[in-house]
């Protein structure tokens, strides 16, 4: 995956609270194919909010108002990503374009979905994230800047949020290192592991 440092992006303000996976990938797009490191399910993500009946985008929905195309960080209300426990709803987030979201708190598994994935979920206090959408209602494609390792959100006022993250993800994120990434960084004991156990269980050999 993609590493994560520091990203200073424009923002775009979700205030719909519980918004579940199954509406940020609906079970009808959970078939198709996707192909890592590419967009395919990038039209899904938020696809019923986005999407009329008729596949026309809504023209009052914030991601698909000018100044907020291409945005980079989502400002969520409370319990983005509660629900069914699919892996899909974290991919469609990322091929979306979204790196970090923000929030006051996100579903769990939702939440370490991400986080392996490469997309950041920051959860900051209630009154912070209602700062946030204030400012960015105001100034449709304010940017923000999120600091990953000294674990800061900067809003477009320069106002400073700090927020937690466990070491291991934060270094993973930092690296761009997912489970299979890991696994390869120690390639070369695995290699000598394997060597020496087939030369000490020689019946194993074909």
């Amino acid at each position: 995956m993609q590493p994560l440092t520091t990203l200073t992006a424009v923002a775009a303000p979700l205030e719909i609270a519980k918004i579940d996976t199954g509406m940020i990938i609906h079970t009808r797009f959970n078939r198709q194919y996707r192909r890592p490191g590419h967009a395919d399910y990038a039209d899904a993500f938020l696809h019923d909010l986005r999407f009329d009946e008729h596949d026309r985008p809504r023209p009052d929905f914030v991601l698909n108002q000018p100044a907020y195309r291409g945005a980079q960080i989502l400002v969520t209300a409370a319990d983005f990503g509660c629900g069914s426990s699919r892996e899909g709803a974290a991919y469609a987030v990322l091929d979306y374009g979204i790196r970090v979201l923000i929030g006051p708190g996100f579903g769990d598994i939702f939440f370490g979905n991400c986080l392996q994935n490469g997309v950041l979920p920051v959860v900051l206090p209630q009154q912070a994230v209602t700062a946030l959408w204030r400012q960015l209602r105001d100034q449709p494609g304010a940017r923000i800047t999120v600091e990953l390792e000294k674990q800061t959100v900067t809003d477009p006022a320069g106002a400073q949020y700090r927020f937690e993250i466990d070491p291991t993800r934060k270094e993973r994120l930092l690296l761009g290192l997912d489970d299979v990434g890991v696994t390869l960084r120690h390639l070369a004991e695995i290699d000598a592991f394997e060597a020496r156990y087939r030369s000490e269980m020689t019946w194993l050999a074909p």
